[in-house]
């Protein structure tokens, strides 16, 4: 039978302990140094053994997760559930909603005189494409085949 996932607490620090997989007195990070929405114990837990067991592909990693949440004391899963909760109130204490307030900001216009100005180059530059255009038409010859 496999020996059971424990939690001790070594000079007030809350340390994690799986033995059959080589993870000794592993401290826990600090309940601000997650970036969980919504968490339960049980990803708390998976997501540790996934950063400290990082040879173990994804899918296994999980079922070894499960098995060992399964098998692991009463006290082990309320311990990890009290530090889900304490994360998910870093992180909302971490993003609480804030609102920007709105300024007002006054329309830039153009200077009329500006706007008139600009009208000219264009109406300049038809009459230069008409004049071209007219050439064009005045020497258009057909070709028969």
């Amino acid at each position: 039978m496999m020996s059971r996932p424990s939690i001790h607490n070594i000079n007030g620090r809350s340390v994690l302990s799986v033995e059959q997989y080589y993870l000794f007195h592993y401290e826990l990070p600090p309940v601000n140094s997650f970036n969980y929405n919504n968490c339960n114990g049980f990803i708390v837990y998976r997501s540790i053994l996934h950063k400290e067991l990082r040879g173990i592909g994804t899918g296994e990693l999980s079922g070894i997760a499960s098995e060992t949440w399964h098998i692991a004391k009463e006290d082990f899963r309320t311990f990890f559930n009290d530090y889900a909760q304490k994360i998910n109130q870093a992180v909302k204490k971490k993003c609480s909603i804030t609102f920007k307030h709105y300024e007002v900001k006054p329309n830039k216009r153009k200077n009329k005189t500006f706007i008139q100005q600009s009208k000219y180059p264009y109406v300049k530059q038809e009459e230069v494409t008409k004049k071209v255009c007219e050439k064009e038409v005045k020497d258009f010859k057909f070709v028969s085949f």
